[in-house]
């Protein structure tokens, strides 16, 4: 068996290269974005990374470990996305910003997407990991992924004409950036040692 996958694996691999060698000579962006997509699939079924996980492991099983990674991740996100701002702003280039505005149906959403995701056993990533494994159930619930995005996108003037919305906040606009740094890297550190510490109680550590 183990050695019937490597063939596969290896028969797979060739031709995914060919098809990059291939998209290479047509459309460069293309074969980036197919080279970059690989990386991230591989990096994600390797590290088991699920936001899903992050979230629900804590309550269940007490380890924490990908939700620090979540935590690390959003960490590296903020401090990422504040310096390509500034060097765009350097630059000269017209980075558009989108705050997207919030209410009622945010926190509906976020409830239903919750939900969507246990019973799923996994966020998009997670589903889309697994299909790639070969789990055919999580075809299931990539097809609830577009029914649901789908119905969402078409309900969604109904939901803001009903409960109405917030113009959204961006806070380097109020507190300044590097304020607004400082403060979200300190939070997403407390939540880091709160990860960690509940980890090593339910552990007995």
């Amino acid at each position: 068996m183990i050695k019937s996958q490597r063939k596969w694996n290896f028969a797979y691999s060739v031709f995914v290269f060919m098809l990059f060698l291939t998209l290479l000579q047509l459309n460069k962006n293309i074969a980036i974005l197919l080279a970059l997509g690989i990386a991230i699939g591989y990096t994600l079924q390797k590290s088991r990374f699920c936001f899903t996980a992050a979230f629900r492991d804590p309550m269940i099983t007490g380890i924490t470990e990908l939700t620090q990674s979540v935590l690390l991740l959003m960490g590296i996100s903020v401090i990422g996305f504040a310096a390509v701002y500034q060097i765009s702003l350097k630059m000269h280039y017209d980075l558009t910003l989108y705050v997207m505005p919030f209410g009622t149906a945010t926190i509906v959403g976020g409830v239903l997407f919750g939900i969507g995701m246990v019973l799923a056993g996994g966020c998009i990533t997670g589903i889309l990991m697994r299909i790639g494994e070969g789990f055919a159930m999580q075809m299931l619930a990539l097809v609830g992924v577009f029914v649901g995005a789908f119905w969402g996108k078409i309900s969604q003037p109904f939901w803001r004409q009903t409960f109405g919305e917030r113009p959204g906040v961006f806070i380097p606009d109020i507190l300044g950036w590097i304020p607004t740094l400082i403060i979200e890297i300190l939070i997403l550190t407390a939540l880091w040692g709160l990860a960690k510490w509940w980890q090593n109680k339910q552990l007995g550590e």
